[in-house]
């Protein structure tokens, strides 16, 4: 069984990337392969329509060797931060990544996914996420709904360093409704024991695929 791991975040340090690859290191007896997004350059979908007969989209970069590893894959864990998580719902190297999946709709293919993993990093709310990728999965690709761990992670103005002065700051829509910020209350990863814990569950999950 083959396991492929994406890190959509463009930090190899973060949340997101601690959360990845502690899937990936508590998985047992499968085959993997651990793709951190930045390390390609991948370009977005140009909808020319030019992959529609051969399911291989034309433009030279990085996307030929991540589509390679997908079609070989029976289970993908797809983390990923979310920056304007209210609105757009994941970052711009993870919409890209998903964007040029469109090489894979037509003439019959099918992916043989049998289970999606999202690791949802995010400040704010993850619901945004949630629904477009689930839509984006079951219904644009036939596959099977993802199961997701969503990671609390600091909004951008509680590490920027001037969101305690900025007027577009969140801090200050935390102080409209009466929320002062305090550095204590920033979300840390060792503060989310439980995530680590669902984390191991979900490992456990996939390696028993294998049987």
């Amino acid at each position: 069984m083959k396991v492929l791991s994406v890190v959509g975040s463009p930090r190899k340090d973060g949340n997101t990337a601690q959360v990845v690859e502690y899937l990936s290191n508590n998985l047992e007896g499968v085959d993997q392969d651990l793709i951190y997004l930045s390390d390609y350059e991948l370009r977005p979908c140009l909808g020319c329509m030019r992959c529609v007969h051969t399911n291989r989209c034309v433009q030279q970069d990085g996307w030929d060797h991540i589509q390679s590893c997908l079609m070989e894959a029976d289970v993908l864990i797809l983390g990923f931060p979310t920056y304007y998580a209210f609105s757009l719902g994941f970052n711009a190297m993870t919409h890209v990544f998903l964007e040029r999946w469109f090489a894979l709709r037509h003439l019959g293919v099918r992916l043989k996914l049998k289970k999606i993993i999202c690791v949802v990093s995010s400040g704010t709310s993850p619901e945004v996420a949630q629904k477009g990728l689930t839509d984006f999965f079951v219904n644009y690709h036939r596959l099977p709904a993802p199961e997701f761990l969503n990671v609390q992670t600091p909004i951008a103005c509680m590490t920027c360093g001037v969101g305690d002065v900025c007027e577009m700051s969140g801090l200050a829509l935390m102080a409209q409704d009466g929320i002062i910020y305090t550095p204590d209350m920033k979300p840390d990863l060792s503060k989310q024991p439980e995530i680590f814990e669902k984390a191991a569950q979900i490992a456990a999950s996939i390696s028993a695929l294998r049987d």
